[in-house]
């Protein structure tokens, strides 16, 4: 009983790393979905393939078929969330 309600004090209280004495710095790691779907433009934005394209699409007509198969580029707003994805990317 005792032991149970002594808990959450010394959760506050946190135990320091075994043999470190320097902060860990932070790895940036890249979304591997994110590298796999998006390449960079020379002018800052990123370009993509398009969704739709690849089964399931006996309905549509040719134009559409062949609008899907072309590249797309992402928003201003789009651009900044896969930039946050890729940040460990050079």
């Amino acid at each position: 009983m005792l032991s149970t309600l002594a808990r959450p004090l010394f959760a506050r209280i946190g135990a320091p790393r075994a043999f470190s004495s320097t902060a860990v710095a932070q790895l940036l790691k890249s979304h591997s979905g994110a590298k796999k779907r998006f390449r960079l433009t020379g002018g800052g934005a990123y370009k993509r393939g398009q969704a739709g394209k690849q089964h399931l699409n006996t309905g549509f007509s040719g134009v559409r078929i062949g609008r899907l198969g072309k590249t797309a580029y992402t928003t201003p707003s789009q651009t900044k969330t896969i930039r946050r994805l890729l940040a460990g990317r050079k």
